[in-house]
């Protein structure tokens, strides 16, 4: 279409169009009051609806933008989307409990020694881990003494004095026979004392007397202290190793058991570095 054909078809357009009527007064004035109350009217209906719409959508629309919040959550929160920051867990600041004169003994015992509940089931599977060391060509078997007192024993006990801070011991010793020959194990776990590291032979010589040459033994890293007392005291040689938290182990063997009518191992169960490697095993670590 071209200029032309456009000028043409606007004016049939305009030449169909019929002119506007006459105005007349009084017909205009009714029909511009009926023109507003009908207004009204359909205003009137545009809210009702519009009510119905917001009570009914109204839930569904303030859980969308809520993310499916509660209403309580809403107010607390207002209209912020910020995500609630977890509360850390607190750390215990508790110190160890020191021991002082007059004091009750822990856990309702009725002295040092625990007869029953976890420190004594402690106790009893370190006597389990000891025998299951021993290695091939010796055996731990059930004796007893001449009275009928089981040479194997386990035992956990208090060790704290007045003015220290809390700690346990927890002790097995086993016989350990060859041929017809018996000497002895023991181990110990005391779990941390508060008291500094010192030095692994001055560890090591503490225990049960300590006479005896030390020499230190290293074993990956971890210094031992190793006692050999060539047949003098209850223990011909033993080893001493404090872990990082202050949990010290000894690991202790003698030839000779003290059952006066066994004859004592003619070698000892383990060598130097057998011992020391021991006594650095995590299944004779009890801290607790």
């Amino acid at each position: 279409m071209n200029e032309e054909d456009l000028n043409e078809a606007l004016h049939d357009v305009i030449v169909r169009s019929s002119p506007p009527s006459s105005m007349d007064p009084a017909r205009a004035l009714d029909q511009a009051r009926r023109a507003r109350k009908r207004r009204r009217v359909a205003w009137a209906g545009v809210a009702v609806v519009t009510l119905v719409v917001g009570v009914g959508a109204g839930p569904a629309l303030v859980a969308n933008y809520t993310g499916n919040r509660s209403a309580g959550q809403m107010v607390a929160s207002g209209t912020s989307t910020t995500q609630p920051v977890s509360t850390p867990r607190p750390v215990s600041t508790v110190a160890p409990t020191t021991r002082k004169t007059g004091d009750p003994w822990p856990e309702g015992q009725v002295d040092r020694t625990a007869t029953a509940g976890p420190r004594a089931a402690r106790a009893v599977t370190l006597m389990h881990d000891l025998s299951s060391s021993v290695p091939p060509g010796f055996s731990t078997p059930d004796l007893k003494y001449p009275d009928g007192r089981p040479m194997r024993w386990p035992q956990s006990q208090y060790a704290s004095n007045d003015g220290e801070q809390d700690y346990w011991e927890y002790m097995a010793a086993i016989p350990v026979q060859k041929d017809d020959r018996v000497g002895r194990l023991l181990v110990q776990s005391t779990t941390p004392d508060g008291k500094p590291a010192m030095d692994p032979c001055k560890l090591a010589q503490k225990f049960w007397g300590g006479a005896g040459a030390c020499t230190i033994v290293d074993v990956g890293g971890k210094k031992v202290g190793v006692v050999t007392t060539n047949g003098r005291g209850s223990y011909d040689q033993w080893a001493a190793y404090r872990h990082d938290d202050g949990t010290v182990v000894y690991f202790a063997q003698a030839k000779k058991s003290d059952h006066p009518g066994r004859s004592p191992l003619t070698q000892p169960v383990f060598t130097t570095r057998q011992l020391a490697e021991l006594v650095t095993s995590a299944k004779f670590k009890i801290s607790t």
